[in-house]
């Protein structure tokens, strides 16, 4: 059970509602992480600027940001995280065996391409806190040094995400089964 009800238009202070209102229209409604975020207004605002840029405006084809997203939610547990973001993986053209090697934690393995590369990149960073050399290389090679930072930036997101999620066991939608194994 969740630690904090998803606050509502009608629970939020006046001076706050243009915050809940951008998350509202930039996502289509206020839900899990940002329902509890806007306990804080000023940091759900922020982390909600921070999101809308690694998620709508980073140039990556969406595929490739929903899979560093899933990996990134595979690597800390996060149920929901991968819940939400499976969906538009699979809305994006991710194919479901690609979705369920991530969600098994059996990926890169089976992945080419940009997908391997990425999920390697992530599983490194968030998995041993570090990236080697060759995996480094390869992404700053391939996608260049800004869009390498903006890919860090992305994982590093999803993680804040992930944590607020966990800090408040933020539940599935009622009838979601998870899809990462216990």
């Amino acid at each position: 059970m969740a630690r904090l009800d998803n606050l509502t238009r009608d629970e939020i202070k006046p001076e706050h509602l243009e915050f809940y209102d951008a998350i509202a229209s930039s996502r289509g409604s206020v839900r899990g992480p940002y329902g509890v975020l806007l306990q804080s207004p000023d940091l759900a605002a922020r982390v909600a600027h921070t999101g809308s840029f690694v998620r709508y405006e980073l140039d990556l084809p969406e595929s490739l940001r929903e899979i560093v997203i899933c990996s990134t939610a595979r690597e800390i547990r996060s149920q929901y995280e991968f819940y939400a973001h499976a969906r538009l993986a699979r809305g994006a053209g991710v194919p479901e065996d690609t979705i369920k090697a991530i969600a098994n934690g059996t990926a890169p393995e089976g992945l080419s391409g940009d997908e391997a590369m990425l999920v390697r990149y992530t599983k490194e960073l968030v998995g041993n806190h570090k990236i080697s050399d060759p995996t480094f290389n390869a992404v700053r090679d391939r996608f260049g040094t800004q869009k390498t930072v903006e890919i860090t930036g992305l994982i590093g997101h999803y993680l804040l995400v992930g944590q607020i999620l966990a800090a408040f066991e933020v539940d599935l939608p009622e009838g979601v089964e998870p899809e990462i194994p216990e």
